[in-house]
């Protein structure tokens, strides 16, 4: 309901009504309509982590090749979860944030928490060998969060395809595959 008619113009009991309950039964478990959007942005984001599945690939690669494929069937597994809900983009980037600050910082602390965990990653491969020793884990790591905005501003403006959506991850990852890729020496 908020990413259909926006938060501001949710009222509580239009939240009661799609419910098919009383209002008042909806403040028997929350205290306000702010309390509501916090937790429908717990089960949004639960829905791209448990879509994303970090776990599948986070500290489980021992390659760069590895690392890619498992990002790859990460990155597959949110578009299908996009093409179900296309709006649970809208109502995570444009609809939450615009709420109040509060919450605009919550959901910027999303892109540091898997920028760290592109970060550790990085730094895992870089131990390990599989990864070039000179790069800067912290910088990078954003960097390659940052990637996927313009495949998240497609899909706010409603002109995401399957097609685009693999188009710019193969980009994507083919950029980062190059830049990850220890570098054979000359001699």
């Amino acid at each position: 309901m908020f990413s259909a008619r926006g938060y501001e113009a949710t009222t509580v009991s239009a939240i009661a009504a799609q419910a098919g309950i009383a209002q008042g039964t909806v403040y028997r478990y929350f205290h306000s309509k702010r309390e509501i959007l916090d937790h429908v942005l717990d089960f949004g984001v639960d829905k791209l982590m448990e879509a994303w599945q970090p776990q599948t690939f986070i500290g489980v690669a021992g390659s760069a090749v590895e690392l890619i494929d498992g990002v790859r069937a990460g990155a597959d597994r949110l578009h299908d979860l996009v093409e179900r809900e296309p709006e649970l983009l809208r109502l995570l980037l444009v609809e939450a944030s615009a709420v109040d600050p509060e919450l605009s910082r919550r959901l910027l602390g999303l892109e540091a928490m898997v920028a760290a965990w592109v970060a550790g990653e990085l730094q895992r491969g870089m131990d390990g060998g599989w990864l070039r020793p000179d790069i800067d884990a912290d910088v990078l790591s954003h960097t390659i969060v940052m990637l996927i905005l313009p495949d998240v501003v497609r899909e706010l403006l409603g002109t995401g395809t399957p097609r685009v959506r693999k188009q710019s991850t193969d980009m994507v990852l083919i950029m980062v595959e190059k830049a990850l890729r220890v570098r054979a020496v000359d001699g």
